[in-house]
């Protein structure tokens, strides 16, 4: 995206439907998240291509309400590609790992930056990731909240033999000790999870789910996205926003 379009875009945030929430997303490596991201906001989560030059092709917008997705996996994937290196994690010598970690790292300052940018417009997120660190989630849950976010949680979860064959069946796979590392860290907080989120804790079970699990998890979610702004802080910014576009 070029900077022309994201400041235009953060000058329009104060409409944005989505704006001033975020929801966590949490779930072991392999159980499917961006895909049930995707289907249960109407967003293209984790949808994204790249032509033959190897420039990436921004999608726009990423759903009806506007949700903009922070995932560092997206960008290490390009670097991985850049540097001609296989998504087959599996197949990793020790030289290749140190490599890939080194990626990562860039990925995520890469994504950083961008998530910043959408934080200064109070844009809406959807922050991808396992969860499995919850003080680490619940430094970054609160960091948001101070500044007028309302936070939610949508919780994916699998069978550790469907997250598995997810796994394998992915052009990045990852070795199966990994899943089942994630698969059981994740499982052992999910009660605590629920807690942290009380009132906005969605759960998808993904174990190969029908459209009917995801179109009941869109209307969830688009229950939680529809709600005003909660937080003294996001009403004040509002208003200020709309008084400036008034001069």
């Amino acid at each position: 995206m070029r900077f022309g379009d994201l400041k235009q875009e953060l000058l329009e945030g104060v409409y944005d439907p989505g704006i001033f929430k975020a929801f966590f997303l949490a779930g072991g490596a392999g159980s499917g998240k961006s895909y049930s991201a995707e289907k249960a906001t109407g967003s293209a989560a984790g949808k994204f291509s790249w032509d033959s030059s190897m420039e990436k092709i921004t999608p726009g917008k990423v759903g009806p309400y506007g949700l903009k997705v922070v995932n560092s996996d997206e960008q290490l994937e390009y670097g991985l590609m850049k540097a001609k290196m296989s998504s087959n994690m599996k197949a990793y010598t020790d030289d290749d790992t140190t490599r890939k970690e080194l990626i990562r790292a860039k990925a995520k300052k890469k994504t950083a930056k961008k998530e910043q940018l959408w934080v200064n417009g109070r844009l809406g997120l959807i922050i991808d990731g396992t969860a499995k660190d919850i003080t680490k989630l619940s430094i970054k849950k609160k960091a948001l909240e101070d500044v007028g976010y309302d936070t939610h949680m949508i919780f994916v979860n699998t069978s550790l033999d469907v997250a598995i064959q997810q796994n394998n069946s992915r052009k990045r796979k990852l070795p199966d000790e990994i899943i089942r590392q994630t698969w059981n860290e994740v499982q052992g907080i999910k009660n605590e999870l629920a807690n942290l989120f009380a009132g906005g804790f969605v759960e998808i079970v993904n174990n190969r789910a029908g459209e009917d699990v995801f179109r009941k998890s869109f209307v969830e979610v688009g229950k939680l996205i529809k709600r005003p702004p909660t937080k003294p802080a996001a009403k004040m910014w509002i208003a200020q926003e709309l008084e400036q576009k008034k001069r």
